[in-house]
């Protein structure tokens, strides 16, 4: 899979690239892409949106941000993936035995899963075509005010630890780490509906936020 390196620099805060970084990268990339084993899952639901509550196949969440991202969608679709314990394994391992290496391993697996659920997507998008629909941008528990706590519904829906082996944590984090799960609209307008990372999300301090798309 090929991975955009400015979105591997962004997630290192790093402004240019050296040679010694670059090298590094490639490396990372190489480690990363034997060590993966992606998988995903999603689902269909009903959706239906009154004031700041959502109500996703007859589950009310209370969410204003997820209301306010959802508006103008007439269903949504949940969606799971993961990298795998793999990629796991691998930069516990490297957190002893070559530390300089494990932000670069950090920074190259979240542009994978990042760049792995975009294509994933396109198999909703190819649903939503039919439909004359549109996908909004995946929002994930945890964005604004989006509670942690929800991520008990999305794993319930897409049997997320029988299917992709992944678990949840008393604290709503999942293991293997480098997972997503969201919820992804589909509306009839297509003014909102782009597949970029950070599009809609609140948090405006974020050190990874886009100021602009393009």
């Amino acid at each position: 899979m090929e991975l955009d390196k400015q979105e591997i620099l962004r997630y290192l805060g790093a402004g240019h690239c050296s040679e010694t970084l670059e090298a590094m990268i490639t490396r990372a990339q190489k480690e990363i892409a034997t060590a993966a084993r992606p998988r995903h899952a999603y689902r269909l639901v009903s959706l239906e949106i009154q004031g700041a509550v959502v109500i996703l196949e007859g589950t009310v969440i209370k969410s204003w941000n997820l209301a306010q991202h959802l508006a103008g969608c007439v269903q949504a679709f949940l969606f799971a993936c993961t990298l795998g314990p793999g990629v796991d394994q691998l930069i516990k391992r490297y957190t002893i035995i070559e530390m300089p290496l494990v932000p670069v391993l950090q920074a190259v697996s979240t542009a994978y899963i990042e760049a792995y659920a975009d294509q994933a997507q396109q198999e909703m998008e190819e649903y939503a075509q039919g439909k004359s629909l549109y996908l909004r941008p995946r929002y994930s528990p945890g964005y604004g005010d989006f509670s942690l706590s929800c991520q008990r519904l999305l794993f319930a829906a897409l049997e997320i630890t029988k299917k992709l082996g992944v678990s949840l944590t008393d604290d709503f984090l999942m293991v293997p780490y480098k997972s997503i799960t969201s919820v992804v609209g589909l509306s009839p307008d297509p003014s909102r509906c782009h597949i970029h990372h950070c599009m809609d999300c609140f948090a405006k301090n974020c050190p990874f936020r886009k100021e602009t798309y393009t």
